[in-house]
């Protein structure tokens, strides 16, 4: 399990290959044609969403829960996905220990639900009586602002009796909708008329900041928001990729070539979107001093008082699958974590 990281391991994403790496574009310079991970056919006037994004991953929503089609990575990943969460509540749990599952979770851009559906299976039917898993999950509100893939993850939620059941009780949810509307207190669930939580002690950014909008906001506007919605003490947990040469070869060169070569569908990153991971850190502390709003006690710099951060690298081994590796943050894939100060 990888242990929290000292702030200036961070840089270690600029050392490898300066020669080669170029200086960050800032995200508003980007074209908007730049596919992204979450969709949307609305229009949202402070949104991290583009419609330029229906073109590509509405193709692909048919297949999301096909673990040999183009989203087969992350189905691999999956399980990872939760050994990092549980490796970040470990080192620094959001309320302390505990013997229940008590923490409500937020998905972020959870697509057709792969990530938001395992962690619906580790609720318990009753969290009074049952221990809890690593993950301590209580519930879990998943978010997407594409109408088909919402669909797509609650046709296939149903087909599981115990997160069928998470989802008449409430405590699993899809809603068709963005970030900035679960911060205005606008989502609402269709099914129970309830305006969604405003915040949340886990929120999940997995595969999501190399594909907001570049011409509606920036990532750091954008994590500025995630931080928001997250409760003091609770973790903001994701993954992304590293701007490096290697991570050029393996997640456009190899990874989107053609079949049978590629395994994920071309067009689906563009390498100058990508985040070091001493960019993220630096946006995640300019996050938290502008998430201060009049419900936290500590504004500024201040607000950086009890903050953590961690980082690890994934690679993934062909025939053992995906694994983390300290150190590997420049090969490409990357899961970081920041632990917002109470």
């Amino acid at each position: 399990m990888a242990a929290v990281r000292p702030h200036s391991l961070a840089l270690r994403a600029l050392r490898a290959s300066p020669t080669i790496r170029p200086s960050y574009r800032p995200i508003s310079l980007l074209p908007s044609t730049i596919p992204r991970k979450t969709l949307n056919r609305r229009s949202h006037t402070t949104s991290s969403v583009s419609a330029d994004e229906v073109s590509h991953f509405s193709k692909l929503a048919s297949s999301w829960w096909d673990p040999m089609g183009p989203s087969r990575i992350l189905h691999l990943m999956n399980p990872l996905r939760h050994e990092f969460i549980a490796s970040c509540l470990s080192d620094s749990p959001p309320s302390g220990p505990s013997t229940t599952a008590d923490l409500n979770y937020l998905d972020i851009g959870c697509g057709g639900g792969i990530f938001a559906e395992s962690l619906a299976r580790t609720i318990p039917l009753d969290p009074t009586s049952q221990a809890p898993t690593p993950t301590r999950a209580a519930s879990m509100t998943a978010i997407d602002p594409t109408t088909q893939l919402i669909q797509i993850a609650r046709d296939h939620a149903r087909m599981d009796p115990t997160v069928e059941a998470h989802m008449r009780s409430g405590r699993f949810k899809y809603l068709n909708t963005t970030l900035e509307d679960v911060l205005a207190g606008s989502a609402t669930d269709t099914h129970t008329s309830t305006p969604s939580h405003q915040q949340f002690d886990m929120v999940t950014l997995f595969e999501v900041i190399e594909h907001i909008d570049p011409t509606t906001t920036t990532p750091q506007a954008f994590l500025a928001n995630c931080l928001r919605a997250l409760k003091p003490g609770g973790w903001l947990i994701g993954s992304t990729i590293s701007r490096t040469f290697p991570s050029w070869i393996l997640n456009q060169v190899i990874a989107e070539a053609p079949w049978p070569i590629g395994v994920v569908p071309r067009g689906t990153h563009e390498w100058s979107k990508f985040v070091n991971p001493s960019e993220l850190h630096s946006w995640a502390q300019e996050g938290l001093m502008r998430a201060a709003d009049t419900n936290v006690s500590k504004a500024g710099p201040a607000a950086l008082d009890g903050m953590r951060w961690k980082c690890v690298g994934a690679v993934y081994v062909p025939g053992l699958g995906w694994k983390m590796v300290p150190g590997s943050e420049d090969w490409g894939n990357y899961f970081w974590a920041v632990k917002k100060g109470v």
